[in-house]
This record gives structure tokens, C-alpha cells and sequence, in this order.
């Protein structure tokens, strides 16, 4: 679809109106399956098809959330039901209205808290949502511009039972902070960590695992290496210190594709295929954990704050 078209489809489509008359589950599950996630709001998904299609194309950054990715997160979001989403790393903003539609399917609205170091919201995204959504769509949000180092997340967790936590911030710095002070905070609380850009490696096709032209990975620069551990492949750096992590602490980290790839049956993912398509795919490229797997106690990394010149520097970087 062209961008005219679109335009002049938007403008004809009333977003601003109530939402769609299915409702998304009221009460929180006790742990999340992605399928079951996926297959229990797959209409509510469906009924909010043009609302995210018309948020991705505001967005204009399709590259960073394709459309089945909006909607898996968004079913995820639902299902789990939190009182609380922590967004870490925003960018342009695609996940960030992903998460501020799921809250207004939600029973109690949870808060919808973004962290970026990046304007880029405020800069280039945000006046185009409001072109398309009334000025009420947005109060779930607080996005805020700020060094996730130095967040004070001791006041903002704690005040809450239930968190779920969208990690997209890259880096070994980002990493310890989440592995080593964040994680500490919420494990009495019940939580679930969803990490971006990582995927299963059981089902990468055989030319995903060749070197090719790339040599070793050597950290999180989008020049073309890639990092393959157990199940995991990816180009940033905090899926090793995620690996490291949970091997220590002994918890399962699981991708959204085997979830989808096993847990939903053929018919199922026909039907889905046939309600949502491009809402509609076995793949992801996310995975996700918990603390409350087990009782503890747990061990966490030292959180050092970094010179701030190096971080900034490193940011930088990540944004070319």
C-alpha cells in the first residue's frame, strides 16, 4: 500500500473511536505460554487488526517490529496481564504503541513505562500516533528520555505486584544493570522478561549457520556477524550475559518460536493463519524468562555504573 493511500485510508478510519467489542482476558495468568497467549487473544487481535496496522505505519519503522510481531507482543502483554510494562530501549517507538494498545485491553489499564536514552520519539514519532489516536490513547504512557543506568527503578517497582519487562536496550552495560539490579528488585514480584532480536536457534535454516564472508562476532555493531549459543543466535550482547545468567541461577530461558512451533497445533495455526495473516507467524525472534521459575536464592552480577562519556559514546554507536 502506498503511502497516499494509506494516508487517505487512515483518515477515512476512525481510530479515535471505542475499541473493538471482544475483550482481552481480565485476570493474570500464573506463568505465560506465548501459544496459549497467541491462541486466546487471536481475536482480539484479530478485531484490532487496522489499529495496528495503522500504529505500524505511523510509526514508519517496520524493519524494527514486523506486523506478527506486534501481535504476539500485544497477545503476551494481554495474557499476562501486568500492572506494570517496563520498557527498556524505545527507538522510533514501535513496540512502545504496541504496548500502549495492549494496556487499553487490559482490565485496570497497567502504566506503561519507556526508557530511552534516544529523542527519537519526541524528535520524529509521536506526532504522527496523534494524528490517529485522541489524546486519552496516550495516558498509559510515560516515556521518558533517560539514562536507564541511572533510573531509580527501586520506587517505580516496587510499588506494583506485577511487571512484565521489554528488554531492547543493547549492551553489556544495559545487561548488568537489568541481570544485576533490576532482576533483584522484582524477584518477589511476579515478572516476566521479554529480551527482542534473538533467535531460536533450532529453527534456523542450515545457510543461517554458515560463516560466509562474516568472521567472529565481536560485539553488537549490525555489521553482519552473528553470536550462536545453545538456542540462541543474535547480534547483541546481553543474549551472552543472559546465557550466563541463567545458567548460573539454573532458569530456562525459552523462545516465543518453540512455543508457537509446539505448543500450537496444525489446525490451530491454520485457523490463526486464516483470522490474522500477517498478524499470523510460528516465528518471532524473542525470548523470554522469569525469576519465579524457582525459589531462589538467586546470585546476581555487581551493577557498575560506567564512566558516562563511554556509555554515551557506546549509544551512539548502537544508533547509526
Amino acid at each position: 500500500m502506498s503511502g497516499s493511500r494509506t494516508a487517505a485510508w487512515v483518515s477515512d478510519f476512525t481510530l479515535a473511536t471505542a475499541y473493538p467489542s471482544v475483550t482481552a482476558r481480565t485476570q493474570p495468568c500464573p506463568s505465560l505460554s506465548p501459544a496459549r497467549a497467541y491462541w486466546n487473544q487471536r481475536l482480539t487481535v484479530a478485531a484490532e487488526r487496522e489499529r495496528i496496522l495503522a500504529l505500524g505505519q505511523a510509526v514508519d519503522r517496520h524493519s524494527d517490529l514486523l506486523p506478527y510481531q506486534w501481535a504476539q507482543l500485544m497477545a503476551a502483554a494481554m495474557e499476562f496481564a501486568p500492572e506494570l510494562i517496563l520498557e527498556l530501549g524505545r527507538h522510533k517507538g514501535n513496540s512502545t504503541c504496541a504496548f500502549v494498545e495492549a494496556s487499553h485491553r487490559i482490565q485496570d489499564r497497567p502504566r506503561v513505562l519507556s526508557l530511552c536514552l534516544s529523542d527519537n520519539w519526541t524528535r520524529e514519532t509521536v506526532t504522527q500516533p496523534r494524528k490517529i489516536m485522541p489524546q486519552s490513547w496516550f495516558q498509559p504512557l510515560e516515556a521518558l528520555r533517560t539514562d536507564i543506568l541511572d533510573f531509580p527503578f527501586e520506587k517505580t517497582l516496587l510499588a506494583v505486584k506485577r511487571v512484565l519487562i521489554f528488554w531492547d536496550a543493547h549492551g553489556f552495560d544495559v545487561a548488568e544493570c537489568v541481570l544485576g539490579r533490576i532482576l533483584a528488585i522484582v524477584v518477589p514480584l511476579e515478572h516476566l522478561v521479554i529480551m527482542h532480536d534473538i533467535t531460536d536457534n533450532r529453527y534456523a535454516s542450515a545457510d543461517h549457520l554458515e560463516y560466509g564472508e562474516h568472521g567472529l562476532w565481536k560485539g553488537t555493531d549490525w555489521s553482519g556477524p552473528r553470536v550462536k549459543l545453545g538456542i540462541v543466535d543474535s547480534a547483541v550482547g546481553q543474549c551472552i550475559a543472559t546465557l550466563d545468567f541463567a545458567a548460573r541461577n539454573r532458569i530456562t530461558l525459552d523462545s516465543a518460536d518453540h512455543s508457537y512451533r509446539t505448543e500450537l497445533s496444525a489446525a490451530q495455526q491454520e485457523e490463526m493463519r486464516l483470522l490474522l495473516g500477517d498478524l499470523f507467524d510460528t516465528q518471532a525472534h524473542w525470548i523470554y524468562f522469569t525469576l519465579n521459575q524457582r525459589p531462589g536464592p538467586f546470585t546476581y552480577p555487581r551493577h557498575a555504573r560506567p564512566r558516562a562519556s563511554a556509555w554515551r559514546s557506546r549509544f551512539r554507536f548502537w544508533l547509526r
